[in-house]
């Protein structure tokens, strides 16, 4: 059993900041008025002053990086050709940031499991080496709380966790543990991850939701939400009020655990699960991108066909204080022909997050031509 709210004790971070004990000094070593020789004159004398106090810092500004549902194949019989070396090719310029989080929509084991008690199931699961594919694209941060992440069982599951540390990454959405990640400028992002299953902290549960997320709030700068909840297929464009389900599933009230989740601490939100993409709101000065959609399916692993294959990278720029400055949606596409993420020139992307923003009226967020989200102002 993992410890409730366990903190590592060594934070998987970009760099070190080296500079900060040399500065200190530097500072105080200019500090001391240099005394005036005696046969320097008065009005010289008056001229010479103690070194001015050096200039305060700027603000730091973090970017958070964000990308749904992934996986470049699945084992046995959808194993890429190339051990998954090509699958991020296409976008993995666009893959920056200073955290750059993504959902794990797999296993990263080929453990035998029967998740679903005898009955016909979808499995994705590759092995665990295939970890290192996420890593080389400049992936931080993998979310494991999904309907595919225990498909080859718990055994699998800490399979899968210990695969994405031993690649240097961090997990997220291990039941009841926030995941922390500390920036090159050092400022601790924390990563919390839901999925509507009981082996995960569950949407379903909004009270453990708004604990989780207070206790990440209570240790990080930032918190980031990423959640896989909604009903699912071509049809589930728009994010509905009330509880949602699929195939008779309770898959939770969407919008009233974001908004949970805001009201919590958290400072971003972002789904994942329908496959396709929704819609994005404003909510008491908080962004909430409803779900990304299918990032990438290698081998053909997702259906590309509609909306199925148009997704986004969507990239959150705030002040080190939570407030948000800004963002980008990278429009992307899954390659018809093997479900690779691509770089989508046309577009479509931006098209259809502005025609959802409708969904939350006056609190809906539209995106410019270039990509750049238009907040309300509400």
């Amino acid at each position: 059993m993992h410890d409730l709210f366990h903190k590592p004790r060594t934070l998987p971070r970009r760099g070190l900041l080296t500079g900060a004990v040399a500065g200190l000094a530097a500072t105080a070593a200019c500090s001391e008025e240099a005394p005036v020789p005696e046969d320097v004159g008065a009005g010289a004398a008056e001229e010479t002053s103690p070194a001015a106090s050096p200039s305060p810092e700027p603000p730091r500004s973090i970017t958070i990086t964000h990308v749904g549902d992934t996986m470049p194949g699945s084992y046995p019989n959808r194993m890429p050709s190339d051990e998954g070396a090509s699958f991020f090719d296409d976008v993995r310029s666009e893959l920056t940031g200073d955290v750059v989080i993504a959902n794990l929509e797999g296993a990263l084991s080929t453990l035998e499991f029967d998740k679903c008690g005898g009955g016909s199931c979808i499995y994705f699961r590759l092995p665990a080496e295939y970890a290192q594919v996420f890593a080389d694209a400049g992936i931080d941060v993998l979310n494991q709380a999904n309907n595919h992440g225990w498909d080859a069982g718990p055994d699998g599951a800490t399979e899968t966790q210990d695969a994405v540390r031993d690649a240097g990454m961090t997990i997220t959405g291990v039941k009841d543990e926030v995941a922390f990640f500390e920036t090159e400028a050092g400022v601790t992002v924390g990563v919390v991850g839901f999925a509507p299953y009981t082996f995960y902290t569950d949407v379903r549960d909004l009270d453990a939701v708004a604990t989780l997320v207070s206790e990440a709030k209570s240790q990080a700068d930032l918190v980031v939400a990423t959640a896989h909840l909604g009903a699912e297929g071509s049809d589930q464009l728009h994010t509905p009020e009330g509880v949602e389900t699929y195939y008779g599933e309770d898959r939770g009230d969407t919008r009233a655990f974001a908004h949970t989740c805001v009201d919590a601490g958290a400072d971003l939100v972002i789904g994942h699960g329908p496959h396709v993409l929704r819609g994005m709101e404003l909510y008491n000065g908080k962004l909430i991108a409803y779900s990304l959609g299918n990032f990438g399916g290698g081998q053909k692993l997702f259906n590309t066909d509609g909306p199925l294959g148009v997704a986004g990278i969507l990239k959150v720029t705030f002040t080190e204080e939570g407030a948000l400055e800004g963002g980008t949606l990278v429009p992307t596409v899954m390659d018809d022909d093997n479900g690779y993420p691509l770089l989508d020139p046309d577009g479509e992307a931006i098209a259809t997050i502005s025609d959802l923003a409708s969904d939350f009226g006056d609190a809906g967020v539209t995106v410019g031509d270039d990509g750049a989200l238009v907040l309300p102002t509400v």
